[in-house]
């Protein structure tokens, strides 16, 4: 909407990820002490993680030839980046997906806001638009809608952790990627999009993929909570009270106990 205002010598789209990467931080600092988070790690991950993921996007644009910096990619990349930071700091896996899951949906939700200003993301032609300068006429603001739904996302994600006294086993990262996937695909056919392959948006296949992982993602946890007995036999795999590199430490000292 007013692409070249600018604050403090900054953009209003570019304060939109300023200001969710604070909102992240924030919010990384509170939800932290409810899951029983080492409040160091925690806050050392939500400081290193958040800028590492958004600096990827532009990166992993080029998979895809399209570019950009959007967050719909890194939905499904992001679990090999956040596991070589649970390895760097010594941080269990599924306690940390948890722990990152809502605030993967707040930054979403609060950077989507500032994209009305840019005039990206945008939807088609509408009577009940708002005004773009880009592309000089009234647009369907998806991108408001996008924004309220990831900020949803968050709230079941939390409240599911709550009404679970935060004993979620790794499952929160799964519900994001599920239902962030799921209301991605659908608010694409409103975006005016110009990638399609076979008349169906580049975008929406990443959604999809994040929907089918995520629903993956639950399965398997819904499988280990009714299995304990399975849980229990690889209980070093499953131990959410241990980091990633000690798991590592303990795998192989217990080989080489048993060679």
């Amino acid at each position: 909407m007013f692409p070249n205002y600018k604050f403090l010598g900054t953009t209003l789209y570019s304060w939109g990820y300023i200001l969710a990467i604070i909102a992240v931080f924030l919010f990384s600092v509170l939800y932290g002490r409810k899951l029983k988070m080492e409040a160091e790690k925690a806050i050392f991950f939500a400081v290193l993680v958040v800028p590492l993921i958004s600096g990827g996007m532009p990166l992993l644009g080029f998979i895809d030839g399209d570019g950009g910096f959007n967050w719909v990619r890194i939905a499904v990349f992001a679990p090999f980046v956040v596991y070589a930071a649970c390895l760097a700091l010594d941080m269990p896996f599924g306690k940390t997906f948890d722990f990152i899951a809502p605030g993967a949906a707040i930054q979403h939700g609060v950077a989507h806001i500032f994209c009305i200003f840019a005039g990206c993301c945008k939807g088609y032609p509408s009577a009940f638009g708002i005004w773009n300068v880009k592309e000089h006429d009234y647009l369907f603001p998806i991108q408001l809608v996008e924004a309220v739904s990831s900020l949803l996302v968050c709230f079941y994600i939390v409240w599911y952790a709550k009404k679970r006294n935060y004993e979620v086993h790794g499952i929160s990262y799964g519900q994001y990627l599920f239902l962030f996937g799921l209301t991605r695909t659908v608010w694409e056919f409103f975006r005016d999009n110009t990638e399609f392959r076979w008349q169906i948006s580049t975008f929406q296949y990443y959604s999809f993929a994040a929907y089918l992982l995520g629903a993956i993602w639950i399965n398997i946890i819904f499988y280990l909570q009714e299995h304990p007995r399975f849980v229990k036999k690889h209980e070093l795999l499953f131990r959410e009270d241990v980091g990633e590199l000690t798991r590592i430490k303990m795998f192989l000292k217990r080989r080489n106990l048993t060679v």
